[in-house]
C-alpha cells in the first residue's frame, strides 16, 4: 500500500515542531515559506524574528521568491524565516536545536525576548552551544558523560565546576551574569 500524504496533514497532527540549525525552506516566496498555505499575516511574524525590514525591503517584499533551500537569503536569514514560520504555526512544544547560530547577539537578544513572550503558555527546548542566554531560562539540561544533572543556570554554577568554566569561557559569560 503507498500512502500519499501532504506536508500539511502531517504537520496538523504533531504536538512539537523542530527547528534544526539548517533551516529547511521551501523554493517559494517568504509569505508562503511562513504562512506554509495556511491565512494569516506573515509580517507579524517575521517582525517577531527581526526580519520584518529587511524583507520589506527585498524586490518583491513579502512576494520575494527565495529559492532552493532559501539560496538567496543568508544563513541568518534563513534561520529567522524557519523561525518565523514555527511561531506562525503553534505547538505545545518547541524544540530549537542552535536556531541561532548564524545570528550577531544583538538579534539574537530580541529574537529570544519575542520567543520568550510568544511561548509563555508552551515549552521550548533550546539546545544551544552558547550559554549566555541560559541565566534566561528556568531549567538547564546539563549532559557529559553520560551524566544528567536538571537545575536552574545558577545551581548549575555552584554544582557543576564544567559548566561554571565553560559559562565562565565564553565572552561575556561573567559579564551577562551581573
Amino acid at each position: 500500500m503507498v500512502w500519499n500524504w501532504q506536508i500539511w496533514s502531517l504537520r496538523s497532527v504533531q504536538p512539537w515542531w523542530v527547528i534544526w540549525d539548517d533551516p529547511e525552506l521551501m523554493n517559494d516566496t517568504l509569505e508562503n515559506n511562513v504562512l506554509m498555505g495556511d491565512a494569516g499575516d506573515a509580517r507579524e511574524y517575521l517582525r517577531q524574528v527581526c526580519l520584518k525590514e529587511e524583507a520589506d525591503a527585498m524586490e518583491d517584499g513579502l512576494q520575494t521568491k527565495i529559492g532552493s533551500s532559501g539560496v538567496r537569503l543568508s544563513g541568518g536569514q534563513a534561520q529567522r524565516l524557519s523561525l518565523a514560520r514555527t511561531l506562525c504555526h503553534k505547538r505545545p512544544l518547541l524544540i530549537l536545536d542552535d536556531p541561532f547560530s548564524a545570528l550577531d547577539r544583538k538579534t539574537e537578544q530580541e529574537i529570544f525576548k519575542n520567543l520568550q513572550k510568544e511561548a509563555e503558555d508552551r515549552m521550548m527546548l533550546l539546545i544551544s552551544h552558547r550559554l549566555y542566554l541560559f541565566p534566561k531560562l528556568s531549567k538547564v539540561i546539563w549532559m557529559e558523560q553520560g551524566n544528567t544533572v536538571v537545575a536552574s543556570h545558577e545551581e548549575l554554577l555552584k554544582e557543576v565546576p564544567e559548566y561554571r568554566r565553560l559559562f565562565e569561557d565564553q565572552e561575556g559569560g561573567v559579564q551577562d551574569e551581573a
